[in-house]
């Protein structure tokens, strides 16, 4: 009998809304990084952008992510995870009325950057946060509908903006309308997580043990909360006699091979994450539709597949794949089939024209976001959150997504430039060959983090295992 059978109801409800609260952040993570899709086009009109100041406008929100993972990964871990999800709400909420009302390019740069802090420190905060509070039985599906939530943020932005271009795009600051909307997520952030318990982990690492027990009597059978809060104990003692617990986090990390060792790995998947391609269609999806062929209006209505493909393929990823197979089976395929797509995408580039050639673009996209996010895209987080030990997870997730979200800058910065000097097609072709270096990389190095306890993973990989 599963876990969830043996909960009763009231634990059953009270699991479900604190993983539905804390995915709020990812729905923002989403929302924040996909608005400017739809804006970009209205945006570049209204502010002269050049393919320079065009990827710096979406860059500047990806370097501010950088510096506010790796500052929010110690900021979780000082002020606990329910807490600084708090403080970021408010910072959302301030980023979004700045860019909505920037009188110019400096002023939207000022503002995407506080935006992006908020967006890198939830994109290692909510992940941490439900991977602690989930039972080990659920922990990948659970982990994974944090990034179901950054999907839903993104196709909600893509449909938001398709409808607000529709009514009011014949308005030359339209863009301010779509970027207005970002505030609204930020306020749900703010009422969930007030309602929200602090991770049971945490508290037991400030030595706020009866608080943790009681937390977890709400959302375990009585005895497993018992046991899972004495494993949890066990293995802070284990650290004691260590004397890992007298050291920084900071320290620990470079006074141990086997954690330093990990935190190399976790920068290695994490950057590969960003050179699938994934944030250039969700990122710049209707400028590459409106290169293929098709016009304005129809780029904005056909960007739309790309957020159904993905939250579509989140879902099944999540709901049917994740707790069936091992994460590096499913990362494995995916990269695959992957480049695979990018081939096939840069052979339409090349051989096809006209109608042909945006629809078949268009669909090849739409069907390349939804095996990325199927596969690796969800699985990322899940990896990570699973990797690090107790001692360490904050900062060295934030480390981690530090380096993933400058990848990401790069390649989103870059793209732009590389496409108006190489062209569609050599672009996806530089992908295609990256993706299938990148299996190299998950065979050799990545570790298998599924079915066991995060204690279970620390003891053996601290022992080598």
């Amino acid at each position: 009998m599963s876990l969830l059978m043996n909960l009763n109801t009231q634990q059953r409800k009270r699991l479900h809304q604190i993983t539905l609260v804390a995915t709020f952040g990812g729905l923002l993570f989403g929302y924040d990084t996909g608005v400017i899709n739809g804006a970009f086009s209205s945006l570049k009109e209204n502010m002269a952008l050049t393919p320079d100041t065009e990827g710096l406008v979406m860059s500047v929100l990806l370097i501010g992510a950088a510096l506010g993972s790796v500052g929010g990964g110690k900021l979780a871990d000082f002020f606990g995870r329910r807490k600084y999800l708090i403080y970021l709400s408010f910072v959302f909420f301030i980023g979004a009325i700045l860019s909505a009302a920037a009188p110019n390019v400096t002023s939207l740069l000022i503002a995407r950057f506080i935006l992006g802090f908020a967006v890198g420190g939830a994109s290692v905060t909510a992940p941490t946060f439900i991977s602690e509070v989930a039972p080990t039985e659920m922990r990948g599906r659970l982990t994974g509908l944090n990034e179901v939530a950054i999907v839903i943020g993104q196709l909600a932005a893509f449909a938001v903006n398709a409808v607000i271009g529709l009514i009011w795009g014949h308005l030359p600051e339209v863009w301010r309308y779509m970027l207005l909307v970002q505030a609204l997520p930020s306020i749900f952030l703010l009422i969930g997580m007030w309602r929200a318990p602090e991770s049971p982990r945490w508290l037991i690492s400030k030595n706020r043990r009866e608080e943790a027990l009681a937390i977890l009597k709400q959302i375990r059978p009585e005895a497993r909360a018992v046991q899972e809060y004495q494993d949890i104990i066990t293995l802070i003692e284990i650290e004691k006699e260590k004397k890992l617990h007298t050291q920084s986090a900071t320290s620990v990390i470079f006074s141990t091979p086997w954690i330093m060792k990990l935190i190399l790995v976790g920068i290695a998947w994490a950057a590969l994450q960003q050179t699938t391609g994934v944030n250039v269609i969700m990122y710049y999806g209707t400028e590459i539709l409106k290169t293929a062929g098709f016009s304005e209006k129809m780029s904005l209505i056909c960007n739309v597949l790309n957020g159904v493909f993905s939250v579509g393929g989140m879902i099944f990823g999540v709901m049917y794949l994740v707790d069936r197979f091992k994460r590096k089976t499913l990362i494995v395929y995916g990269f695959a089939l992957m480049a695979t797509l990018h081939l096939i995408i840069a052979g339409a580039d090349y051989f096809l024209v006209g109608d042909m050639k945006a629809t078949v673009i268009w669909l090849l996209g739409a069907i390349f976001v939804g095996v990325m996010q199927g596969t690796m895209g969800f699985l990322t987080w899940v990896v990570l959150a699973e990797l690090f030990p107790l001692k360490v997870r904050g900062l060295s997730m934030g480390i981690s997504v530090f380096f993933m979200w400058v990848m990401n800058a790069i390649v989103s910065y870059l793209f732009p430039v590389l496409q108006a000097k190489l062209g569609l097609g050599p672009v996806f072709l530089i992908f295609a060959v990256i993706n299938y270096l990148a299996i190299l990389f998950v065979v050799k190095a990545l570790p298998e983090t599924s079915n066991k306890s995060l204690e279970q993973l620390e003891e053996e990989l601290s022992a080598g295992n």
